[in-house]
């Protein structure tokens, strides 16, 4: 439940939460958007994978690609940046025990 809540707030506040005020937030094309819909769902299905496995709730929220995820929208080479969280997530998730 606590990793569905967490998953949940991702989407909320990383993915539907613009900034208006933001240089790069305040438009966002739809294949930049695609991408970090499709990261949000990977980290998910990554950590409810890590968790069946065994590891422990904590250390999935202390993950650092989860709080990458959230800056990248802000960053003006989203393409490049998100390729780095992806694969800090990918190697994150294989010590966690992740498929």
């Amino acid at each position: 439940q606590q990793l569905t809540l967490e998953i949940t707030r991702m989407i909320r506040e990383y993915f539907l939460q613009q900034n208006a005020y933001h240089e790069v937030d305040t438009f966002c094309p739809m294949d930049k958007q695609f991408k970090l819909l499709k990261a949000i769902t990977t980290w998910g299905n990554r950590a409810q994978s890590s968790l069946e496995g065994g590891a422990a709730i904590e250390d999935i929220m202390k993950s650092k690609s989860k709080d990458d995820l959230a800056k990248v929208k802000y960053e003006k080479d989203f393409d490049g940046a998100l390729g780095v969280i992806l694969k800090t997530m990918d190697e994150e998730f294989k010590k966690l025990g992740g498929k």
